[in-house]
C-alpha cells in the first residue's frame, strides 16, 4: 500500500515527448506514432525512497494552444513540475519562460526541474546542453536530458521529482 501520493506535472510545448517520457517510465512503453494529447492523461508511477513508497501521479496536459485556457486546472495539485523541451527543437526550449510562468502563476513557488529529451537524435542538436544547463542554474534547479525512445535518464528524474516532492511535503 502507497503511503504518500503526489502529484506532479509535465509541462512543455507540444511534440516534445511529454506523454512518451510519461508512459515510458510509468508502463515501460514507448508509443509508435505521435498522437497529440488532448485535455489531459494521469499515469501512476510508484517508488521507495528511505523506506517509505511513494506514488507519483504524473499529469501529462494537452499543450496545443486551445488546451491553454484549461491547463491552470490540469495542474492544481501539483507538488512539483518538469519543464520539458525538445533538444532537436529551438522554438520548444525558448518557450519554456512561457510554461515556467504559467505554471508559477497558477501554482505559485513550485519547484520546476528542467529537461531535455530526445537525446537519441543528437545529430540533429538545436539547443546546446549548456543552454539547457544555465537555463535551470538560472532558475536554481537541476537540469537532466533524456531519451524517452531509448529509456534513457528517465528514472532519475522521477527519483529527483519523488525526493523533491517528499522533502517538501515535510
Amino acid at each position: 500500500m502507497t503511503e504518500i501520493s503526489f502529484k506532479i506535472s509535465l509541462c512543455g510545448e507540444p511534440g516534445v515527448g511529454k506523454t512518451s517520457i510519461a508512459l515510458r517510465q510509468a508502463q515501460g512503453s514507448f508509443p509508435v506514432t505521435h498522437q497529440p494529447t488532448l485535455g489531459a492523461n494521469f499515469l501512476i508511477w510508484d517508488t521507495t525512497i528511505d523506506g517509505k513508497e511513494i506514488r507519483l501521479i504524473i499529469g501529462d496536459s494537452g499543450s496545443q494552444e486551445r488546451f491553454h485556457p484549461v491547463l491552470p486546472k490540469y495542474f492544481q495539485g501539483s507538488v512539483i513540475a518538469a519543464l520539458i523541451y525538445d533538444i532537436t527543437s529551438r522554438e520548444s526550449f525558448d518557450r519554456l519562460n512561457y510554461w515556467k510562468d504559467l505554471l508559477l502563476d497558477t501554482l505559485g513557488d513550485i519547484p520546476i526541474i528542467i529537461v531535455g529529451n530526445k537525446i537519441d537524435l543528437e545529430e540533429k542538436r538545436a539547443v546546446k546542453a549548456e543552454e539547457g544547463e544555465k537555463f535551470a542554474s538560472d532558475l536554481k534547479t537541476v537540469y537532466f536530458e533524456v531519451s524517452a525512445k531509448d529509456d534513457k535518464n528517465l528514472y532519475p528524474v522521477f527519483r529527483k521529482m519523488a525526493e523533491i516532492a517528499l522533502e517538501k511535503g515535510n
